[in-house]
């Protein structure tokens, strides 16, 4: 699969004011740590890392993130947003909708969401999001790591997640997607609902979300604290609210929350 290409990506992006620094990389440990080193060093909000492939890459609770060489889309961006942490919530989910809807317009609307934040299709895993903070009472720094099967081969993938991992090549049934294409669509997508929740529009955000995740209203689950409910949309900050018998509870991890089958 051909390389990714900075400059190319950057005169394609030329229309994209949100994106202000593109950097690409053949391999590296994490781009989401190249970008939180370019964060300690000045970049400015919208750079935006790429590379070919990850010899560490990582998704929720320290899992690590199958990072192909030459197959995927794994990209990092800086975010520098001046709000209460208690906000921050809405930026994992604004990254949802944004890779959910650039991945339905190569697959369709098979692709879903699950809250806060994975990507699937078929009940396979097809993109992942891992969003990180520096902790302060405003968020200093943010960045948003997200993980792309793009042209992955069932056989490209580890024995253990054949059957739980697809790729829009898979759903496009073996036709080659081009992965600068992927990041396009992405990034337009990204710089659009960031726009939005940083104005008046986190409603139609979330209207969005809840409209690619048939799970996140109306579906019986169990809670980790003990107890069960039903998803009930989401709150201000993007926290998922489960209706229970003693009242709303609000979930902010989705290792917090279960659907019963």
């Amino acid at each position: 699969m051909p390389g990714l290409d900075a400059n190319r990506l950057a005169a394609r992006l030329a229309h994209v004011p949100f994106v202000q620094r593109i950097v690409v990389l053949e391999t590296t440990e994490s781009t989401n740590d190249d970008a939180r080193r370019l964060a300690q060093s000045g970049a400015p909000e919208g750079t935006v890392v790429l590379a070919d492939g990850q010899s560490a890459g990582r998704g929720r609770l320290g899992r690590s993130w199958d990072s192909s060489v030459g197959v995927g889309l794994y990209l990092s961006i800086l975010l520098r947003p001046a709000e209460p942490v208690e906000r921050i919530g809405r930026y994992p989910i604004a990254a949802a909708v944004a890779v959910g809807a650039a991945c339905r317009k190569l697959a369709g609307e098979r692709v879903v969401l699950k809250w806060p934040n994975d990507v699937l299709a078929g009940g396979a895993k097809l993109a992942g999001i891992l969003t990180e903070m520096r902790q302060g009472s405003l968020a200093a720094d943010l960045v948003v790591g997200i993980g792309i099967n793009v042209n992955h081969e069932a056989t490209d993938f580890p024995e253990t997640l054949r059957g739980a991992a697809t790729s829009l090549r898979i759903l496009r049934q073996g036709v080659v997607v081009d992965r600068e294409t992927v990041a396009l669509a992405v990034l337009e997508e990204l710089g659009a609902t960031i726009a939005q929740i940083r104005g008046n529009g986190w409603r139609e955000v979330a209207e969005l979300f809840m409209s690619y995740a048939p799970d996140a209203a109306g579906r019986r689950v169990r809670l980790a604290a003990g107890g069960s409910g039903v998803t009930d949309g989401l709150d201000a900050s993007g926290a998922l609210r489960v209706a229970t018998a003693s009242g709303v509870v609000l979930v902010h991890a989705s290792d917090s929350v279960a659907i019963e089958e």
